[in-house]
């Protein structure tokens, strides 16, 4: 299972890296919620279009989370947490 979410998670990362999206379309926003295609999602900070700061990515259908620091995109310092 944590094989899984570790997939998931890494391709939920991807989208975002790719995706050039921001928090509510605005480039530097300071918080915001991108949801994934596969259902996972991302709350937290956001600078120059990627995850900065705190934020909690989660996987599709519960398999598992990140909390923690990001740095342009990259999980930094943090805690996951992985479903039973």
């Amino acid at each position: 299972m944590a094989e899984l979410a570790s997939a998931a998670n890494a391709a939920n990362a991807a989208q975002l890296a790719a995706s050039g999206i921001t928090a509510s379309g605005r480039k530097d926003a300071a918080g915001g919620r991108f949801e994934f295609d596969d259902g996972g999602t991302y709350c937290g900070g956001w600078e120059e279009g990627k995850a900065h700061g705190a934020g909690v990515c989660t996987g599709p259908k519960g398999q598992g989370e990140y909390a923690g620091s990001w740095h342009y995109g990259f999980e930094v310092s943090g805690v996951y947490t992985w479903p039973r």
